[in-house]
């Protein structure tokens, strides 16, 4: 009787435990703590992004300029007329670069133009002058966006314009002629803005304006420039355009009050 009533209870304990450890297990498991998700991926760094724009700038020139010595001559070449007044030996370079690290860029921009230009000198009679000019605009700086939402950018820009100029004049009367030469080197410190908006298909604005010199160098140094453009590939962009350059030098008889502009062709390449 010891024995049968010692199996019962044996027997009633091994149930209750095979029937308690499934519900201890569930118990359990809705006690542990949940597996911590994985962690998400960083977002990948910015990398580095180059591009090249060969372009041709068709920039008539307009204003007064003078050499130590002579009086300031008024000339005036039309667009239209630059490739009878360029002095293709050596030729125009017209060269444009970024390099962009994401919102962060450095850029440069860089034109050497020689140019033959005809005017007239103020004076007691009247006097025919002709100007022989080589011209360097190298605009060099950094800029960071402020804007990127897929559709535009619009970035804040800071840097300088160096301008060098070798100037030959001559100025002709009704009894002499006269003669004299002279170059200038200077950098103007400029701020500007410029931005993009894509229009669809490939299509896309370039609009860019920039303002310095603040009587660092010279008196007022300023630009606008605006192009439409057009997406070829994903490493070729066509543009065309016009621009508007600027600039009121003045120094120890060297004068420079000139404003350049005409139609703007380029190809961007990104690499």
């Amino acid at each position: 009787m010891g024995i049968i009533r010692a199996l019962v209870l044996a027997w009633a304990g091994t149930a209750a435990a095979l029937f308690a450890v499934p519900a201890i297990a569930a118990d359990a498991a809705t006690q542990l703590p949940e597996t911590a998700p994985a962690p998400a991926e960083a977002a990948p760094a910015p990398v580095w992004t180059f591009t090249a724009e060969p372009y041709f700038w068709m920039a008539g020139m307009k204003g007064r300029v003078g050499v130590r010595g002579l009086s300031p001559a008024d000339i005036d070449v039309d667009f239209s007329q630059i490739f009878d007044h360029i002095d293709w030996s050596p030729p125009p370079v017209m060269f444009a670069g970024e390099a962009r690290n994401g919102r962060y860029a450095l850029f440069t921009d860089f034109i050497y133009l020689g140019l033959e230009a005809d005017g007239t000198s103020a004076g007691p009679l009247a006097l025919s002058a002709e100007a022989d000019m080589n011209t360097v605009v190298w605009t060099f700086g950094g800029s960071y966006r402020v804007l990127d939402n897929g559709t535009a950018t619009l970035d804040v820009l800071a840097g300088g314009r160096l301008w060098y100029l070798d100037t030959d004049l001559t100025v002709t009367g009704p009894l002499a002629t006269n003669e004299a030469s002279g170059s200038k080197t200077w950098v103007d410190p400029l701020i500007g803005v410029a931005g993009d908006v894509a229009l669809g298909s490939g299509f896309g604005l370039h609009g860019e304006a920039d303002v310095g010199g603040f009587g660092v160098g010279a008196d007022i140094d300023w630009q606008v420039q605006g192009t439409l453009q057009y997406r070829y590939s994903d490493s070729v962009t066509l543009e065309v355009g016009y621009r508007y350059l600027a600039v009121d030098y003045d120094d120890d008889g060297f004068v420079f009050d000139i404003a350049m502009q005409g139609p703007i062709i380029g190809a961007r390449f990104r690499f």
